[in-house]
């Protein structure tokens, strides 16, 4: 997936304690702490679903975000038309449990969070 320069590539642990990397932005915005991000690439299934609660963990460790303002939302797909998935947790003290996704199917929101990442459906440049 091609990426706005804007993302940073990190690595966390999956859930086997294998490196991985991740494609990841976070943003503050409308009182919450976005953590957006992408697999570097393409997976046959979604390698946030299969890790999510081990990246939830470690992303909120990463930023040191409160698990109250805490949303990961992951980019799938291609930037002329992605998807974008929010993830939801039962945050038991520092730990998700029970991780949760929809696809976000509201244009306003969609338009919304891509605003926030600048990204227009026009081309961008490769992440490096």
């Amino acid at each position: 997936m091609v990426l706005p320069g804007s993302f940073v590539s990190i690595e966390l642990q999956n859930r086997l304690g294998q490196n991985i990397r991740l494609a990841v932005q976070h943003i503050q915005a409308f009182g919450r702490e976005y953590v957006f991000v992408a697999a570097l690439a393409q997976q046959a299934s979604s390698l946030v679903a299969k890790n999510a609660e081990h990246f939830a963990f470690q992303l909120r460790e990463l930023f040191q975000l409160d698990s109250r303002r805490f949303e990961m939302i992951e980019l799938r797909g291609d930037l002329v038309a992605p998807s974008l998935w929010r993830w939801r947790f039962e945050w038991v003290g520092m730990s998700p449990l029970s991780p949760r996704s929809e696809v976000i199917t509201s244009l306003n929101q969609q338009h919304q969070l891509l605003s926030l990442l600048n990204i227009s459906g026009e081309s961008q440049s490769a992440l490096a």
